[in-house]
């Protein structure tokens, strides 16, 4: 019997050793675990942390206005702006693409430029006229027979490159270069009302008659 006892106690002795290293192998499987996935969790974590800060460490596309265009910086920073827009919404783009792109928008922004010139100058040439017109000395009923005089003047005195220079400037339609050019017309022999043709009407603005386009708008 004490030989089967001792049997006994060594069977379970040899169970529960075999059973605790069974535990402990599973504690120590876990905790590696859980290291090994905190030190993956880190390692991520510093990933994301160092492309943050590589996206905030990136400078903006900019650009600085040349020397002698500092006065259009402005100009140039809604350029830089709109780019540095475009290109982080485009990673991928290719050079092509990002010049085709900034291309496209400068020549979008010279078209509403010069739009927006054109309609302030056909503006300003309507409110020029609209003053001679209203001038108690030169304008109401006697008009039309004073811009045919400012235009005999202009006939008498003025060159070809001072027609061109007051059509491309506008500066033709300006009251007060209309009045000169009326004072002259006075002092020349002939007043009588300037046609564009042999029995036409009288144009109607001093510009008509000059460059008889339309009051002088392109």
């Amino acid at each position: 019997m004490s030989e089967e006892a001792n049997a006994s106690t060594d069977t379970t002795q040899a169970t529960t050793a075999a059973a605790t290293e069974g535990a402990e192998a599973n504690v120590t499987d876990a905790a590696a675990t859980a290291d090994a996935a905190a030190e993956q969790e880190a390692a991520e974590g510093k990933d994301a942390e160092k492309a943050g800060d590589a996206e905030a460490g990136a400078e903006a596309f900019s650009l600085a206005a040349p020397e002698g265009a500092e006065a259009f910086q402005a100009d140039f920073d809604a350029f830089a702006g709109d780019m540095d827009a475009w290109l982080k919404a485009n990673p991928n783009a290719t050079a092509r693409e990002a010049l085709t792109e900034a291309a496209m928008r400068q020549a979008r922004v010279a078209g509403d430029a010069q739009k927006q010139m054109l309609e302030q100058r056909n503006a300003q040439l309507d409110a020029w006229a609209g003053d001679l017109r209203k001038d108690a000395e030169f304008g109401g009923e006697k008009y039309d027979a004073n811009v045919a005089t400012a235009v005999k003047g202009l006939e008498a005195v003025g060159s070809p490159e001072l027609r061109k220079m007051l059509d491309e400037t506008g500066l033709g339609s300006h009251p007060d270069v209309v009045r000169a050019f009326w004072k002259v017309g006075q002092m020349v022999a002939d007043t009588a009302v300037v046609t564009g043709q042999t029995g036409t009407s009288t144009r109607r603005s001093f510009a008509d008659a000059l460059y008889g386009n339309g009051n002088g708008k392109d």
